[in-house]
Parts: structure tokens; sequence; C-alpha cells
């Protein structure tokens, strides 16, 4: 029997949430080479602007890349992911760097905060992952206020074998799973009430081997 919409997030959910899952020593995911953690520092620094009080949401945070990473630079950040494990070791991590971020347990597709809470929403290898990912575009927009962003990188195409991660019958049932066209996240984001949407490619480091796009778009 084909699986529905809520057993597919579900088996999804427990992918990551497995404690024994290293998703920091998993190729493409952790992030081990200095010259790409510049590369996603030259990035948000362009995107986000140098306003230090900004409010931003990390969504699917993992093991707190990203939010660690805007933290360090001085935002004042919200780390959100649905596998309780990778929030745990999120919240070991900013421990031991004496790093602030507030990290929670939450659904990227069914957020609970209220409406207009952040200045800008931030994601990376996420979208590859929803089962809805225009409902999340929809909720990510819905969270941030007027005239704030919403970034998300766009997951690089025919980059999934059929058993990858969730297995084929899963990965069937994910609209971007084996990536996406840019131009597909742009419509997507388009779709979920953001205006101003662009694109950027960042600058990849030698010892990357695919180069990074960046989809983002304004609250209008």
């Amino acid at each position: 029997m084909q699986p529905n919409k809520s057993e597919i997030r579900e088996l999804v959910r427990a992918f990551w949430d497995n404690p024994h899952h290293d998703y920091d020593a998993a190729a493409a995911h952790g992030v081990n080479s200095p010259s790409e953690k510049e590369m996603w520092r030259a990035a948000m620094s362009q995107l986000l602007g140098t306003n230090k009080s900004l409010k931003i949401l990390d969504i699917g945070t993992g093991t707190g890349f990203l939010a660690l990473l805007l933290a360090e630079m001085g935002y004042d950040v919200t780390g959100v992911d649905w596998a309780k494990s990778k929030i745990q070791k999120a919240k070991d991590k900013a421990a031991a760097l004496k790093t602030k971020v507030n990290f929670e347990v939450q659904d990227a597709e069914t957020l609970s905060f209220p409406d207009n809470t952040f200045d800008a929403v931030v994601s990376r290898h996420v979208i590859w992952t929803l089962a809805d990912p225009l409902t999340a575009a929809r909720d990510w927009t819905r969270v941030v206020r007027f005239q704030g962003k919403v970034i998300a990188d766009i997951p690089h195409m025919k980059s999934h074998s059929g058993n990858h991660h969730f297995g084929e019958e899963v990965g069937r049932n994910l609209p971007f799973y084996n990536g996406a066209e840019p131009e597909e996240v742009v419509s997507m984001f388009k779709q979920a009430g953001l205006t101003d949407v662009d694109l950027l490619t960042l600058e990849k480091p030698a010892d990357l081997d695919k180069t990074t796009v960046l989809v983002y778009g304004e609250k209008g």
C-alpha cells in the first residue's frame, strides 16, 4: 500500500532522529572545511547585511552549523529541527563554543511561531527532504516580518540515487528528493507569497565539488 503523506513525513523524521547517525561526518551534510564555512559566512553577510539586531530562524538546523555561524556573526538566532537527537547535538555544540542560540524541536512545515516573528528565515539542505515544500515555504513566509527575507539553498539535480537515505518508496514522494531546477524553487517562493525572488550563486572553494546556489525572496 502506498504510504500517505503523514507516514512519509514520519519515516523521514525517524531517519534524521537516529541518535547513532553521525550527521557531521556525512558527505555534504557536515561542514568540516574552513573555506566552505567562509563561503556561507560571505553569503549570509551579503544577503542579511550588517544589522546585528536581526532575529533569524534557521530551519532544519540539524546539528547547528548555520545557526552557530550566524550567532558567531552577531545575529540573534533560533535554530529548529524536528529531530530531537540533532537538536541535542546542536545544544552541546553551542555550550562547548559558549555561543548563544535558541534551539527548539519544530516541524519545518508547521512552525509554532506567531506571524511576523523573525527578520529572516534561512535553510540549508532542507528543501529536498520535505513532503510538501510549498506548504513549508508558505509557513516560512508567514513567520517572517514585512520586508524580511527567506533564504534557502537549491538541492543539486540528480544528487540522490533511488535508495539514498530514505529509500526509493519514500524518495518518490518527496518533490525535490533528487534535486530541483532553480526556476522550480523560484516559482515555489513566488507561490508562497515572496517578492523580488532571485538567485545567488556562491563562489565555490577549490575543495568543494559542487556549486551552491541560493534562492531568496522578500515578504512584500
